[in-house]
């Protein structure tokens, strides 16, 4: 059975759903995600900046406990520059690689298309690990594309109308 860990760079995802003026519902997202192989973990990164929003405590709430997400939260403050996004893509970048590294999961499931994923793509299949990647077409990197097999690149667009909160 294919083990997936899914590491999903919500800051990333939330842009496209925003662009495209959708909610997206996170526990059908999550089965569409899983495809019927055996998921190990499920993972949220974001930067949060506080103060966090009763609705937004909720929604991490719930998609903790009715869902299964583990939040991996970096706090950041606000700066002129806006918040500091890289932090979330290192403690991805970590995860990823050292559960990788554990043998946590045969498959790799990359919510986000951001380009400097790159070397984190690289070194898994260095080690024997297949790579997914799921991102919106207008932002996924061709550094990232190109690194990978076309199976292996699947994109938003094709699933919003399955993943929208009606």
């Amino acid at each position: 059975m294919n083990r997936i860990v899914i590491f999903l760079d919500n800051s990333n995802i939330f842009q496209g759903f925003r662009k495209f003026n959708i909610k997206a519902d996170y526990e059908k997202l999550k089965i569409l995600l899983v495809n019927n192989r055996n998921l190990q973990a499920i993972y949220l990164y974001e930067g949060i900046v506080y103060p966090i929003t009763p609705e937004k405590q909720r929604w991490y709430n719930d998609l903790s406990s009715k869902s299964g997400y583990e939040i991996k939260a970096s706090f950041d403050k606000i700066t002129s520059q806006g918040v500091d996004e890289k932090k979330v893509d290192i403690g991805i970048a970590v995860d990823i690689i050292s559960l990788g590294y554990e043998n946590a999961y045969d498959t790799a499931v990359l919510v986000s298309g951001d380009g400097d994923f790159v070397p984190v793509v690289k070194k898994l299949k260095e080690i024997g690990k297949n790579v997914e990647v799921w991102a919106f077409r207008y932002s996924l990197a061709n550094a990232l594309k190109d690194e990978l097999k076309q199976g292996n690149i699947h994109y938003f667009e094709d699933i919003l109308s399955k993943i929208k909160i009606n």
